[in-house]
């Protein structure tokens, strides 16, 4: 199935925002850790460095910490970013990728990046 459901002004509007939020989510990522060579939308926590003394070096490890969660949510939001241009790119933007029927378009304005569709019973 290809994207011929959705008119280009709606793919290009979608487009748009996902490309948005993209550059967005690096640049949370890059405030927070260091891109992998290995894969780009893969990011490797950065150390907090604060001091030397006691009081420094506990508040280092609680940043890491937090920053450790916050990098993984981030990161797999941009997966599923780039998975979603890339549907718009090959045509399958809208598809579910599990029953392989279209997503409702409420539910693609809602969460521009959605792999499946909300059932509504």
């Amino acid at each position: 199935m290809n994207t011929t459901l959705f008119d280009t002004a709606f793919l290009k509007e979608q487009k748009q925002i996902l490309s948005a939020r993209k550059v967005k989510l690096e640049e949370d990522l890059a405030a927070r850790g260091t891109k992998k060579a290995s894969d780009p939308n893969d990011y490797r926590t950065t150390y907090q460095e604060y001091g030397d003394d006691e009081e420094s070096n506990a508040a280092e490890y609680a940043q890491t910490e937090t920053n450790l969660g916050v990098v993984e949510k981030l990161e797999d939001e941009l997966k599923k970013v780039s998975a979603a241009l890339g549907r718009i790119e090959s045509g399958t933007y809208g598809v579910d990728i599990k029953s392989g029927k279209p997503i409702r378009i409420e539910r693609l304005k809602a969460n521009p990046a959605a792999e499946t569709d909300i059932i509504l019973t």
